[in-house]
C-alpha cells in the first residue's frame, strides 16, 4: 500500500526556515530538498494559533467546517469559559476519512496539538499539548506503560523559563532528543501507512528565545531539529522505499515580539466594553457591551440572545462592526504607530454550518504587537517574557516537486495532497 509521512514543525516562520537552509545549519533538510522538494510559504488559520491551525490540516476544513475558534471559547449562550478538546472537533479527520474507504489501514499520529483525549485510532495516537492527563493521551492505552518508561513527554514544563532560562532551554534538547528517539523507534516498531510527527519544542524556542535568533543558540537548536527531520526520512525510507508521500509543515509563522496589546483595556477606553470587577473572568462583562475581544484578536459583537447582558441588537451589525473598526484602526502605540493592519469580517474567512460559533471579526496586527484578551489587565500596553508572537501569513509547507502549488495556499492544502495521493489509482 501507499504511504505517506509527515513532519510538522511547530511555529517555524518561512524566512528563518530558509535563512537556516541558506546558510548551512540544516544540510539535512538542504539535501532532501535538492533530492526533489520544493519550500513554499503558507498561510495558517485564522486565528492563527496551533489549536486551529492543527485542527485544520487535519480535517482539511475551515474553523466554520470544524468548529474550533481558539484555545478558549465560551458556552453557548453564556460567559463561561471552557477549554475545547479534540472531542469538540466536528469534522472528520483525512486520516479516518481514507480508512473509512478502506484506502489505509494504520496510522501513526504523534504530538499533533488538539488531539487530547487521545480517540481510537487503527495503529497509535498520542496527543500533543494541551494534554493535562498522561493516560489518557494515548491510544491504545497499551503504550502508555511503555512511553513513560522510555521517559517520553508531550510537553516542557513551561513556568520554569520564568525561573530557569538555561535550564529551560536544556529541558528543550532534552524533550526533542526522547521525541527523536521514540518516534523513529515507533515508526520501526509499528506498521503504519500514514504517519504524522510533530515537534512542539521549535514554537517553545520561539515564545522565550525569538531575540537570539541570529545566535549560536538558535543555531545549535535547529541542528537537532535537523537531525529530527533527517533521521524520520530516513528511516522512513529505509522501511518502505523511496516512493512515500513527503511532507513538511509549520502551523503559523513567527516574527519577534515588542508589545503585548490588552485589547479589552482598549475596547473599555473606547467605550465599547463595559467590565464589573466583582466578577470574575468573562462574566465581568456587563450590561451596555457592543464587544469584547478573547485571545488572540478574536472580537465578539455582545448580541441580545446570544450572550446573558447581551445589548446589540441584530439590525445594528453593520453600524457596530464600522463603529469597532474604526476604533481598532485608531489604536496606536505611543510613538504613533498602527496597532491593527488588518480585520476580518467572519464571513470573509469562514464558511459552514459552525461560522455562527466565531468570532465576529479577527484582527490582524502588525509585526511586534501581540494581541491580548485579558480581561484583568487595566493598561493597553505590557511587557511579560515572551520573545516571539505567532503570524498569519509566514507558515511553511514542503512539498514533493511534482505537486502542482498555484497562488497563495493556506494550512487546509497540506491534507488534499495527501487525500488526492491515496485516492489516485
Amino acid at each position: 500500500m501507499k504511504k505517506a509521512l509527515v513532519i510538522g514543525i511547530d511555529g517555524v516562520p518561512y524566512d528563518l526556515l530558509d535563512e537556516l537552509i541558506q546558510r548551512g545549519v540544516m544540510k539535512g533538510l538542504k539535501a532532501i530538498l535538492d533530492s526533489g522538494y520544493s519550500l513554499y510559504r503558507m498561510k495558517a488559520s485564522l486565528p492563527d494559533i496551533s489549536s486551529v491551525s492543527w485542527t485544520s490540516f487535519m480535517t482539511g476544513v475551515n474553523p466554520g467546517e470544524h468548529g474550533i475558534f481558539g484555545f478558549t471559547e465560551l458556552a453557548p449562550k453564556t460567559y463561561e469559559l471552557y477549554f475545547p478538546n479534540s472531542k469538540d472537533i466536528k469534522a472528520p479527520f483525512f486520516w479516518q476519512s481514507l480508512k473509512n474507504k478502506n484506502l489505509i489501514r494504520q496510522s501513526l499520529i504523534l504530538n499533533i496539538p488538539n488531539t487530547y483525549p487521545a480517540f481510537p485510532v487503527d495503529g497509535l495516537l498520542v496527543s500533543g499539548f494541551v494534554a493535562i492527563d498522561f493516560d489518557r493521551a494515548v491510544y491504545p492505552p497499551d503504550y502508555i506503560l511503555i512511553l513513560k518508561e522510555k521517559g517520553y513527554v508531550i510537553d516542557v514544563d513551561l513556568m520554569k523559563v520564568r525561573e530557569d532560562r538555561d535550564g529551560f532551554y536544556r529541558d528543550l534538547l532534552e524533550s526533542i532528543r526522547i521525541r527523536q528517539d521514540i518516534s523513529q523507534w515507533l515508526l520501526n516498531e509499528k506498521d503504519w501507512d500514514i504517519s504524522i510527527v510533530c515537534i512542539t519544542e521549535t514554537d517553545r524556542l520561539h515564545h522565550f528565545f525569538f531575540h537570539q535568533k541570529e545566535t549560536s543558540l538558535f543555531d545549535d537548536f535547529y541542528k537537532k531539529v535537523d537531525d529530527f527531520i533527517a533521521r524520520i526520512y530516513k528511516t522512513a525510507q529505509k522501511r518502505y522505499g523511496d516512493d512515500i508521500c513527503f511532507l513538511i509543515l509549520s502551523d503559523h509563522g513567527f516574527v519577534e515580539l515588542d508589545t503585548e496589546v490588552n485589547l479589552n483595556a482598549y475596547l473599555q477606553e473606547a467605550g465599547i466594553l463595559k467590565i464589573d470587577k466583582s466578577r470574575e473572568f468573562y462574566e465581568k462583562i456587563d450590561k451596555g457591551t457592543i464587544a469584547f475581544a478573547m485571545d488572540p484578536g478574536r472580537i465578539y459583537i455582545n448580541y441580545k440572545g446570544r450572550f446573558p447582558r447581551g445589548s446589540v441588537r441584530v439590525e445594528e451589525t453593520e453600524a457596530v462592526k464600522k463603529q469597532i473598526k474604526e476604533s481598532l484602526f485608531n489604536l496606536r502605540d505611543k510613538k504613533g504607530q498602527r496597532i491593527i493592519r488588518h480585520v476580518f469580517e467572519k464571513e470573509e474567512i469562514y464558511r459552514g454550518r459552525f461560522i455562527d460559533y466565531g468570532p465576529d471579526l479577527v484582527c490582524i496586527p502588525d509585526n511586534g504587537f501581540d494581541l491580548k484578551g485579558n480581561l484583568r489587565k487595566d493598561t493597553i500596553f505590557t511587557k511579560d517574557i515572551f520573545e516571539g508572537m505567532h503570524t498569519w501569513d509566514n507558515a511553511v509547507l514542503i512539498v514533493p516537486k511534482n505537486i502542482k502549488v498555484d497562488g497563495e495556499i493556506n494550512i487546509e492544502f497540506p491534507s488534499r495532497i495527501i487525500t488526492d495521493y491515496f485516492e489516485k489509482r
